[in-house]
């Protein structure tokens, strides 16, 4: 009776801990995109899509992108004036580590950031929710490293990158 006791003992203390739960959020898919600023050109993850995830989960993403010369980068921030959609979805990104930085100019890079949704759509017997953000990188858009700024960069472009989430093993259309 005195094992029952320790064991039932255990596993309250287990299933009360604070320890937060593992993510579960999986990779489903990615996308890319290709633009043009003058004589550079850029390709970049822009479309990542998880599913089994969890409201309130944080992910971590890396976005990578190349271009033909030079860029750096410049910034990660939620589209405005509707960075969460469908209507109801919330969220927030942190954590935003970008390369290569100014004064390093080079011809690939990527960034780090976690994201996390507090809300998602309910469709029948799932949940999901589409974040909008915006890359922005400085491009060194005639190629030229002696023309604009000491890494060469004499243009910017923003690069629309959508991250999805779906409480299933599929994903949702946005």
């Amino acid at each position: 009776m005195k094992s029952l006791a320790f064991i039932i003992a255990v596993l309250s203390g287990l299933l009360l801990s604070s320890e937060p739960a593992a993510a579960t959020a999986v990779e489903f898919s990615r996308g890319q995109t290709t633009v043009t600023v003058g004589s550079n050109t850029i390709t970049a993850d822009n479309n990542v899509k998880y599913v089994l995830y969890t409201t309130g989960e944080t992910i971590t993403v890396t976005l990578h992108y190349s271009a033909s010369c030079n860029i750096i980068f410049s910034g990660l921030t939620l589209r405005s004036p509707n960075p969460f959609t469908p209507r109801g979805v919330a969220g927030a990104i942190a954590n935003v580590s970008g390369t290569p930085p100014s004064g390093g100019a080079t011809t690939t890079g990527s960034v780090t950031f976690d994201i996390q949704f507090s809300a998602l759509k309910q469709a029948a017997m799932k949940s999901f929710g589409v974040a909008h953000l915006n890359l922005v990188l400085g491009v060194d858009d005639d190629c030229s490293p002696v023309t604009g700024d000491a890494d060469g960069v004499d243009g910017q472009v923003t690069i629309g990158v959508q991250i999805s989430v779906s409480t299933v093993s599929h994903p949702v259309a946005p």
